[in-house]
């Protein structure tokens, strides 16, 4: 019985009509997902009255001819490179990752991939699947036991490998372009320019040219990067674009040091891109960073040895009058910004004034004229005391010159302190500090009778001559604590009262200042300013006098000057408009308003005690 079912059977599947027509089916059945007869017209598109076609050119189901060939072979590829890596990255590589790179490297061809026409009636599970061959982990025990490793022990398939080359990075100027780089330059020469004259317009634009045609390292464009940064710094404009600007710049810097292999070769366009990145930093990132990128810039300062640019031994090896002269207003700004940054915390000095053999910079109707004239030395111009046609630059180097000594003064004393009392040689260096800088500052009174917001060098000079009065005060009262010295320490705090008074006048004079085109580092002289002012006995009775009601006694008995309270206002009023694009101003505010609150609460419960 169950032979004939089967015979049965048999004979029935060998008669019966194949499931699938010959031919394809027409246009309107495959749209509907109905059977075709095959016919033409076919009996479905006949019934309905519809225009039977049939599209001969529709490519067969299925992988494309050699796809999954090409797939499968890249995978290979792939796994061979993570097997290169974990050997490079392990210092030792075991037998079993010498195993694993041999499995690798002698894998079985790859068997060819059927064709398009009969793709579709192929079970691909009968192909190996690149992922059932056993890969390494990273915890594996390759990176465990480690085993002595020669050129000799590796596989030849596995020593002979090569990484496939990497693609070409798109240009990094990709995403700026010729407009914006224009803005971004005129943005740079108009607002930071001023402050950090390191550069000449034209040599500039002339250079910028060539950035494209450069080889190797391009130090120019780390340097057009860390222009735009710091020009971002300075606009409202570009705000969104400045944090993307300055990762890049940081990544091209820090990837400089990876090409080079003289230790004593040092670009001055790379010390001018740290230095200009320093700023930023100080500007619109916290103080610590911009710390040590500042360091770094001096650093590459001394290895470039640009405090030695006019030395008999190097005169030979730059005849170019103007590359003379930019490098010496590099070394300028890195030395003024180096006394700046010692103010806060009196840190030690980086650029030790007893090394320089570098001429003071020259003007800047010459520089950018492109004749620059040889100037004296630092030395010489304190021997002689005359400070006429000096550049605004070069005015602000002698200044902070005179407060290094004064630092080195403190120093000094701090060292003295510790096996004995303050010594006569502390006030006479003291007194020399103090005759130099009022004749400093009177000369710049001389040469530049007007100063104005419009002159942000001049005017950042003007008010640190006067911070660093106020700081020499700080001087000496945290140095001289005996009675002896006592009339001493009252005319330093008086003269660091007129000091701070004035810096605060400069401010209420210029309160429409453009700030945007003011210096980084203008918030330091009007935080010492305000600290003074807030601190004077002065100050505590108008903060009295704002919390007594008028007509009592106390009221009366109060003897008070008129505008500190004011001053110090104007004082607090200009930080407070900086901090929005100036970190410095913001960390000054966190300083001084606790501060301002404390002596108010103090003197509000002296007050209701009598």
């Amino acid at each position: 019985m169950t032979a004939a079912r089967r015979t049965r059977s048999a004979v029935g599947t060998t008669d019966r009509a194949p499931r699938q027509l010959p031919g394809s089916a027409c246009e309107a059945c495959q749209k509907r997902k109905v059977r075709c007869d095959r016919k033409s017209p076919c009996g479905t598109c006949k019934d309905g009255g519809l225009v039977c076609e049939i599209n001969t050119q529709r490519r067969p189901r299925g992988p494309k001819k050699g796809e999954l060939n090409n797939l499968r072979s890249q995978v290979g590829v792939c796994l061979n490179r993570v097997v290169a890596l974990e050997r490079r990255l392990s210092l030792d590589p075991t037998e079993e990752a010498l195993t694993l790179a041999t499995q690798f490297s002698e894998a079985p061809p790859v068997p060819e991939m059927p064709s398009a026409s009969s793709a579709s009636d192929q079970d691909f599970s009968q192909f190996p699947s690149p992922s059932c061959q056993r890969r390494p982990s990273w915890e594996s025990d390759i990176h465990i036991a480690m085993s002595p490793m020669t050129p000799s022990s590796l596989p030849m398939g596995f020593s002979t490998f090569q990484f496939p080359p990497s693609p070409q990075s798109p240009p990094r100027c990709a995403f700026v372009d010729d407009l914006m780089q224009a803005d971004l330059d005129q943005l740079y020469f108009d607002r930071v320019h001023p402050n950090v004259p390191i550069f000449s317009q034209s040599r500039y634009f002339a250079r910028s040219r060539q950035i494209s045609m450069m080889d190797g390292p391009n130090y120019l464009l780390c340097l057009q990067y860390a222009m735009w940064t710091l020009a971002m710094s300075f606009s409202s404009q570009f705000e969104s674009s400045r944090d993307l600007f300055y990762k890049e710049t940081r990544h091209m810097l820090e990837n400089l040091d990876l090409h080079e292999d003289d230790m004593n070769t040092v670009r001055v366009e790379q010390v001018q891109a740290w230095l200009l990145l320093a700023f930023y930093e100080f500007a619109r990132c916290n103080y610590r960073r911009a710390w040590i990128t500042a360091g770094r810039a001096f650093r590459l300062v001394q290895l470039a040895r640009l405090h030695e640019v006019d030395i008999s031994e190097n005169a030979a090896e730059c005849d170019d009058a103007f590359s003379r002269e930019e490098k010496r207003r590099t070394f300028w700004v890195a030395y003024y910004l180096d006394r700046l940054l010692c103010i806060r915390n009196r840190r030690p000095l980086t650029l030790i004034e007893e090394m320089i053999c570098t001429r003071l910079p020259s003007s800047d109707l010459a520089f950018q004229g492109d004749s620059p004239v040889q100037e004296r030395f630092l030395e010489e111009v304190f021997a002689s005391g005359d400070h006429s046609l000096l550049s605004p630059l070069a005015e602000s180097a002698i200044l902070l010159t005179i407060f290094g000594r004064a630092v080195s003064q403190c120093q000094a004393q701090r060292t003295q302190s510790t096996y004995a009392s303050a010594s006569l040689e502390f006030w006479m260096r003291h007194e020399w500090v103090k005759n130099t800088l009022s004749s400093s500052l009177n000369s710049l009174m001389v040469n530049h009778p007007v100063i104005s917001a419009a002159e942000p060098m001049l005017f950042f000079s003007t008010m640190m001559a006067h911070a660093v009065k106020i700081y020499m005060c700080q001087i000496v009262e945290s140095t001289s604590h005996e009675e002896s010295c006592r009339p001493n320490v009252v005319e330093c705090q008086n003269q660091a009262m007129h000091a701070a008074r004035e810096i605060a006048r400069l401010v209420k004079a210029h309160e429409h200042i453009p700030y945007f085109k003011a210096h980084i580092f203008l918030p330091l002289a009007i935080f010492l300013a305000a600290s003074r002012l807030m601190a004077h006995p002065n100050r505590v009775v108008e903060n009295m006098q704002a919390l007594t009601p008028p007509g009592s006694s106390c009221y009366q008995g109060m003897e008070v000057k008129d505008g500190i309270n004011a001053e110090f206002q104007c004082c607090m009023k200009a930080l407070r408009r900086m901090q929005s694009f100036n970190n410095l101003a913001r960390e000054y505010l966190l300083v001084l308003e606790p501060q301002e609150s404390f002596s108010l609460t103090a003197f509000q419960g002296a007050f209701l005690c009598e």
